[in-house]
């Protein structure tokens, strides 16, 4: 596996937050756990959701 590419099709996807995060409503997927994944905000922030706290474009 490369790893510039991980092994799940929602890396990189953009996504919309369902409540904002001190302000910030969009990010990007980088990194998926048992939780749910890791979304990079535009901040420099990166926040753990679950899958039903976001709306995958």
């Amino acid at each position: 596996m490369d790893e510039n590419y991980p092994d799940f099709p929602e890396y990189g996807r953009q996504v919309e937050l369902t409540t904002p995060w001190r302000g910030y409503r969009r990010g990007t997927i980088t990194e998926k756990t048992a939780k749910g994944f890791i979304v990079h905000l535009s901040s420099g922030a990166e926040i753990e959701v679950y899958a039903d706290e976001i709306e995958i474009d």
